[in-house]
């Protein structure tokens, strides 16, 4: 298990990067996010992104 110390920041907004699957690779190397609205807001306002990987949560229906 993995404690909440553990865990990095997210590059934008420094909340603890709790999904993964948030990340930008970048000049500086890899990102990580807390949420696709962060990265999406870092990718505004930084063009030297390269290559982004969004992992979208599963869902599941009850019955």
């Amino acid at each position: 298990m993995v404690d909440a110390k553990d865990k990095g920041p997210c590059v934008l907004c420094g909340q603890p990067v709790e999904i993964t699957g948030f990340s930008l690779i970048t000049g500086d190397g890899l990102q990580q996010f807390c949420c696709a609205g962060c990265l999406s807001i870092y990718q505004l306002f930084n063009e030297d992104n390269e290559e982004t990987t969004i992992t979208p949560l599963l869902t599941t229906k009850k019955k």
